[in-house]
């Protein structure tokens, strides 16, 4: 299209059009209307309009500065950039220094934000007595651990304390000093460190500890995908001696590389062989992880441990020094892996209690796909999903009336059982980005700001959505924002 200059166009004309745009701003196709209207590109509009608001706000000489110090509070505003935006000291003071406040250095936010951690606990207080199960682990500032427990139900972070090591000593302490808030233990979910296992033995010998299965299978699931990426390589190698092959012009190079070409068809058929029978076996373990298997009825101990067994024993025929290593370390923990099952045998003979064995089945097939429906993403989320319904639409009929609440009443109860500790792993991912700010150089008072902000703070997204984890844990609903009930507490 070729533009033409206008001389039609006059000052009122212009001033016409201006008019009509501004008073049509945000509707919908209102700016191609106008331009076609009068015969003008979009773009010779836009420009009109941008210089008529620039001409305007030079004649009324607008004031820009924003008066910050009155319309919202320096301190509140430098604990939500710390905690919220997780912004660094510097990069906060930079931001009130552009926002027009006058106390703005370094200093002065650093020493503001310490003042209110000393004020603050690093073991969430209680005033009732809750039977919890911890999940806990250590996470690095540096070289100091930090040694943080939370509760596997609501995920409200119990305690977080920076220590001068992870012995068993310092572990035992820690859940002490929990208990003695009354948040009593009822298990300990966690991977095999040394010092967390020794010092929950210590402070709650007679309370059971669920190894995680995460970090118990881990290598076996390593193993194989190394043993993929080897048949991968075979037949890339097979692939460039074919290659070879096909560019031998002599007899000698031609027999010489078929030679190579078999032998590496060989070898790529024995990869991929060996590799699909490991990997055969091994998601064989999958389904015998979950609490209840394909007709919903629940995983036992023996059960489980008699499975496990035997495929450890098939995938050591198969004489890999790497996969063998795994399956005897595996072999000798068994009976501290199997021991969560307890959890479901004892769930499901309290639910048998009121409920007959197909509905039964039903929700507990229902329940599965609820709990891996928010693990999974995408496809396979719609898919849990969709699995969920069509079981509790075949228990509706079984439960009568009160159907709604009985599954509920259901659900809560599967709710508390703990496979893995993989909860204070999304904690861990939350407390990261404060430590990456930094530069690892966190404190005391830091992380009791920390443990604060994540118990008070709502849960955007996820089942727990619209929730705080002090509300899951207490069961009491918060009246206030997280930084009102904060500065609440320090005014106390």
């Amino acid at each position: 299209m070729k533009f033409i200059r206008r001389k039609d166009l006059n000052s009122q004309t212009r001033l016409t059009i201006i008019l009509s745009a501004l008073s049509c701003a945000g509707i919908y196709g209102a700016m191609t209307r106008l331009a076609l209207q009068y015969n003008i590109s979009r773009t010779f509009l836009y420009q009109l309009v941008g210089l008529a608001m620039l001409s305007l706000n030079d004649l009324v000489e607008i004031d820009h500065s924003v008066q910050t110090t009155e319309s919202f509070d320096l301190k509140h505003l430098i604990v939500l950039l710390r905690l919220e935006g997780k912004c660094s000291i510097s990069s906060i003071s930079e931001i009130v220094t552009r926002m027009g406040y006058s106390s703005h250095s370094t200093g002065m936010i650093s020493q503001f934000l310490t003042g209110c951690g000393q004020h603050l606990p690093e073991t969430l207080a209680s005033t009732e007595e809750h039977h919890v199960i911890y999940l806990s682990d250590e996470i690095f500032a540096g070289n100091l651990p930090i040694l943080i427990t939370i509760d596997a139900q609501s995920t409200a972070i119990l305690k977080i304390e920076l220590a001068l090591n992870r012995r068993a000593k310092t572990w035992e302490k820690h859940f002490k000093q929990v208990e003695q808030n009354r948040l009593i233990s009822t298990a300990l979910g966690s991977d095999r460190g040394i010092g967390i296992t020794q010092g929950y033995k210590e402070a709650c010998p007679n309370m059971p500890w669920y190894s995680d299965h995460f970090h118990e299978f881990r290598g076996l699931f390593k193993c194989l995908v190394i043993i993929e990426k080897k048949a991968y390589a075979a037949i890339e190698d097979e692939y460039e001696c074919q290659r070879k092959f096909a560019n031998a012009r002599s007899e000698a190079h031609l027999q010489k590389r078929l030679e190579n070409v078999e032998r590496a068809i060989k070898k790529s058929i024995q990869c991929i062989d060996f590799h699909q029978q490991v990997e055969e076996l091994v998601q064989m373990i999958v389904p015998l992880l979950y609490f209840f298997d394909a007709n919903g009825k629940p995983h036992t101990c023996e059960q489980v441990k008699d499975e496990l067994v035997v495929i450890m024993d098939l995938l050591e025929e198969l004489e890999n020094e790497s996969i063998t290593a795994q399956t005897q370390r595996i072999k000798s923990h068994i009976s501290e892996i199997i021991i969560c099952y307890q959890q479901v045998e004892e769930a499901c003979k309290k639910l048998k209690n009121t409920l007959a064995e197909p509905a039964l089945d039903f929700i507990c097939l229902a329940w599965q796909h609820e709990h891996l429906s928010h693990q999974s993403k995408s496809t396979a989320k719609r898919y849990h999903q969709q699995e969920r319904d069509g079981w509790l639409e075949y228990a509706y009929p079984l439960l009568g009336e009160r159907a709604e609440d009985i599954i509920q009443d259901a659900f809560s109860l599967l709710n508390k059982m703990v496979r893995t500790s993989s909860l204070i792993e999304m904690v861990n991912s939350l407390i990261r980005p404060y430590l990456n700010s930094c530069k690892g150089q966190i404190t005391q008072e830091m992380l009791n700001l920390i443990l604060f902000f994540h118990n008070h703070r709502l849960y955007k997204s996820g089942k727990r959505k619209g929730k705080a984890p002090i509300e899951l844990l207490t069961g009491k609903t918060l009246e206030k924002h997280w930084i009102d009930i904060l500065f609440d507490t320090l005014n106390q």
